[in-house]
């Protein structure tokens, strides 16, 4: 990748101090989805708080348009997406909760990419020039899929701020929404499967949802390593 702005927004030292936080974050995002599950361990006679109960009950009982509609907003603030990701899965099941979040990633990075391309680019354009960086310009469509690629993947950046840094580049609309959505969803299917297994008392798939959120963290970090190495 030859454009050095474009080297600054995707490897910049502060991108790898938040990594180290994120397997405090999953640790977090683990122990509140088993405390949700337990709400629903009454045959097994287990003790059921509730609020978990109480919670829970309340997601089954909204419309679920109202519920990823919640999600699809969360997106654009400081919230730790991941807990939607682990209530759909108890909520509604693995195949409904993927089926529903990937149409609510499609509109949210769709909402995105067409606000990014109109009323808020003035804004963006200042917010870039406060933090004296410049908005990154792409040599080809490769560099433009590695940077989407690194930032999607990166662990311990918030959603919401991928959304940010990718929202100042000027990204071609297809190339944005299907790897956005693809990555995403990577993550996503560890997080489902581990709340629903959590919820079943099925310790394998928890294991399987785990590992399976690492080994896409380990892949990101060894890419952006190798690129790193490329540059030197």
């Amino acid at each position: 990748m030859s454009n050095p702005e474009v080297l600054r927004w995707t490897g910049d030292p502060h991108s790898r101090r938040r990594a180290r936080y994120f397997p405090f974050v999953l640790f977090c995002l683990v122990s509140a989805t088993t405390a949700l599950a337990q709400g629903e361990a009454s045959s097994a006679g287990q003790a059921l708080p509730a609020w978990a109960q109480t919670a829970l009950e309340s997601v089954r009982s909204a419309p679920r348009p109202l519920f990823f509609a919640a999600f699809v907003v969360a997106t654009f603030l400081p919230f730790p997406v991941g807990l939607f990701y682990l209530t759909a899965g108890v909520a509604y099941g693995i195949v409904p909760a993927l089926a529903w979040i990937a149409g609510s990633l499609v509109v949210s990075n769709l909402i995105l990419h067409t606000a990014s391309r109109s009323f808020l680019r003035p804004s963006l354009e200042a917010l870039v020039a406060r933090r004296g960086h410049r908005i990154p310009r792409f040599d080809s469509p490769l560099d433009e899929i590695l940077f989407i690629t690194l930032i999607r993947l990166t662990p311990g950046i918030p959603y919401f701020l991928q959304n940010l840094i990718l929202a100042c580049a000027q990204l071609d609309l297809l190339r944005f929404m299907v790897l956005s959505v693809a990555i995403q969803m990577i993550y996503v299917t560890g997080f489902v499967v581990l709340g629903r297994s959590a919820l079943e008392g099925q310790l394998g798939w928890a294991i399987g949802g785990i590992a399976l959120i690492v080994a896409v963290a380990a892949g990101a970090r060894g890419l952006a390593k190798r690129r790193g190495a490329s540059r030197r």
